[in-house]
């Protein structure tokens, strides 16, 4: 195509529409590359099922890049297997929290294990809500509060951490939609530069660790910790084998510190260790450090599950056969979202939208409009990564015409994964809400009703006092500081201590 076209936009709008109605994200993504694929090829039938699977399909799965992700994220899944099976972060989790005494306590002890396990949502949703369910019923705190502890750490804490499952796939779209772009910087540099304007996660994690210090609930919330209140006190949890929590630190750890070294390493080769942070790391190859990092981790939770003899060879081997079983769907997502951004691509959806948009659309509401529309999307569909992957390769070449300068750019990517991260967290049919209330024991339904409170307060407050001032240059870290303060004030005003607190505060023995 010579010259770019309004059908340029279709594939992109077919794959946000059927994931909005099918709610099917594998089955919406590749509906997008068939119709790219069909719109490239001239819309010869034949030609299109070929060209879809090669280049398209063929060339995402044989770019180094990719496929580095690709193994990073199998690896990493399987480590966590072999440390779930083995229970090792089920002990890590009792050790953590054995000061756990009153309900505050109990709240606080689960806010910190879902910090702690900050590598997967999903991990975080299962290990966290399966760990503290009992500490939380024995003190009585609410199967809906430990729900919204668990859903609020959960997918803030993947987006946030520099090491996470979520890494790889985030990276790897950014840095498809900064080469798009012309862009020329590290994508791993540009995700490390633009934590501060992921407004949304943060202020879930300060939301969370109000609700949690304060003792006080407003809304559904509190009707559930009041009628927790007044149960029965239950028994205490069985302990875990203490030793076995090895089995999950020295994996995590060796997952960060390597990956850490590795970046560090690499760009002080590159650069010397006389250049900044960011100049280190944006000389590194990120791939190259996840792919070390997790192969450390891996390595070491065999050895230390046979060490500990926490698993047996052969339960080690059905262990790391189901961690890989569990991201086929997601690498299907990842070749998906690639495959449709490079068809995106050679179609130029992005220079059509930026010779008729560019100009149109002020650049200081590129974050809040990229914001609402990611948040609006995930919400419907439930899913976070299909957001990312229809919204990142568009919102960043956007935001390059509409003003070119970095801050906006940083704001603006920001506001996709910020933006994704609020609406999976509302959704009654995210995977990581229905994960979060499967692991807390709580309904469904009574998760979604006593959460979506909490989550709309913490993402209005992100919009009006984050979003839109970042659109006009004002320092994230400001917007940052009082928007918390904000979030915390909200919680002291409209928030009551539950019935029966008096006495449920009392040391439980």
């Amino acid at each position: 195509m010579n010259e770019p076209t309004i059908l340029s936009l279709t594939p992109v709008l077919l794959a946000i529409g059927l994931a909005l109605w099918a709610r099917q994200v594998l089955i919406a993504l590749g509906s997008g590359v068939l119709l790219a694929a069909l719109l490239l090829t001239q819309w010869n039938p034949w030609s299109a099922l070929v060209y879809t699977v090669d280049p398209l399909i063929i060339d995402a799965a044989a770019d180094r890049d990719h496929v580095k992700v690709m193994v990073f994220t199998l690896l990493v899944a399987a480590t966590l297997e072999v440390v779930s099976h083995g229970k090792g972060t089920q002990a890590l989790v009792s050790l953590l929290t054995r000061r756990a005494k009153t309900p505050r306590s109990g709240q606080l002890a689960t806010w910190s294990a879902g910090m702690l396990v900050f590598f997967d949502d999903y991990a975080n949703c299962l290990i966290v809500g399966n760990s503290m369910r009992p500490v939380c019923d024995k003190l009585r705190v609410s199967r809906e509060k430990l729900a919204y502890l668990v859903d609020s750490t959960a997918a803030p804490m993947a987006t946030l951490a520099l090491i996470s499952t979520w890494v790889g796939y985030e990276v790897s779209l950014i840095g498809d939609a900064l080469a798009a772009a012309g862009s020329e910087v590290d994508a791993y540099a540009f995700f490390i530069e633009g934590l501060p304007y992921r407004f949304y996660p943060i202020l879930a994690l300060v939301f969370g660790f109000g609700i949690a210090v304060s003792g006080k609930d407003f809304g559904p919330m509190l009707a559930a910790e009041s009628k927790a209140k007044q149960a029965e006190l239950s028994a205490s949890p069985p302990e875990a084998r203490p030793q076995l929590a090895w089995l999950a630190a020295i994996p995590i750890l060796a997952l960060v510190w390597v990956t850490g070294y590795s970046l560090w390493a690499q760009g002080v080769e590159a650069v010397g260790s006389a250049a900044s942070l960011f100049d280190i790391i944006g000389a590194s190859d990120g791939y190259n450090a996840m792919l070390h990092g997790s192969i450390a981790s891996l390595s070491l939770a065999v050895l230390l599950a046979l060490i500990l003899q926490a698993l047996t060879i052969t339960e080690m081997v059905e262990a790391i056969i189901q961690g890989l079983k569990s991201m086929v769907e997601p690498v299907l997502v990842l070749l998906l979202a690639w495959a449709l951004g490079r068809a995106v691509g050679d179609l130029e959806a992005a220079t059509y939208l930026i010779n008729h948009l560019g100009d149109a659309i002020p650049g200081w509401s590129l974050p809040s409009l990229i914001f609402l529309l990611s948040a609006a999307i995930a919400f419907a569909t439930g899913t976070s990564f299909g957001t990312m992957a229809v919204i990142i390769p568009l919102a960043i070449p956007l935001a390059f015409a509409a003003d070119g300068h970095q801050t906006l750019v940083l704001a603006t990517s920001a506001s996709v994964l910020a933006g994704a991260t609020w609406g999976d967290h509302c959704s009654p049919i995210s995977d990581t809400t229905v994960l979060a209330s499967t692991g807390s024991g709580c309904d469904l339904a009574s998760h979604v009703r006593t959460q979506l409170p909490y989550a709309l307060v913490a993402g209005l407050i992100s919009l009006v006092c984050c979003s839109l001032p970042a659109g006009f240059g004002v320092d994230p870290w400001l917007c940052l500081l009082l928007a918390s303060l904000l979030c915390l004030g909200v919680i002291w005003w409209r928030g009551k201590r539950p019935q029966a607190t008096a006495q449920a505060e009392s040391v439980v023995t």
